[in-house]
């Protein structure tokens, strides 16, 4: 009986995904959910990419000049974030931040995920 209920929602479950209109319904109604699983993996992405900088900021070598080039090339990780937005830095005096835009895509906004980090030898 269990497994005559699941074929019956599978089923009723592809036909709704074949039709465009209940497709972007059904869309519309799991994006907040994978956006929320999507948001956990950003943090330590954001660690991760922060200890690499770390290493090269004690090594003297500074910033990357290019930084779209350094996340491909020499970050171990992945360089855009869950929601297809490159990663980004924005480096200051005492301090620098690293960071996902978020769901929305954009910088600055409430949605934003970020790591800030001291610049290593109290530069």
């Amino acid at each position: 009986m269990i497994k005559k209920l699941f074929m019956l929602l599978l089923f009723a479950f592809g036909v709704g995904a074949a039709i465009p209109s209940t497709r972007a319904q059904m869309l519309d109604a799991v994006k907040p959910v994978a956006d929320n699983l999507r948001a956990r993996l950003v943090p330590r992405r954001l660690e991760v990419m922060a200890d690499q900088l770390d290493v090269r900021l004690q090594r003297a070598e500074g910033f990357p000049n290019k930084w779209d080039s350094w996340l491909r090339r020499d970050y171990s990780g992945v360089q855009d974030d869950p929601w297809g937005n490159i990663y980004y830095l924005k480096p200051g005096r005492r301090s620098y931040t690293v960071g996902s835009n978020g769901p929305d895509g954009q910088i600055g906004t409430p949605d934003d995920i970020t790591v800030t980090r001291n610049l290593p030898g109290g530069r």
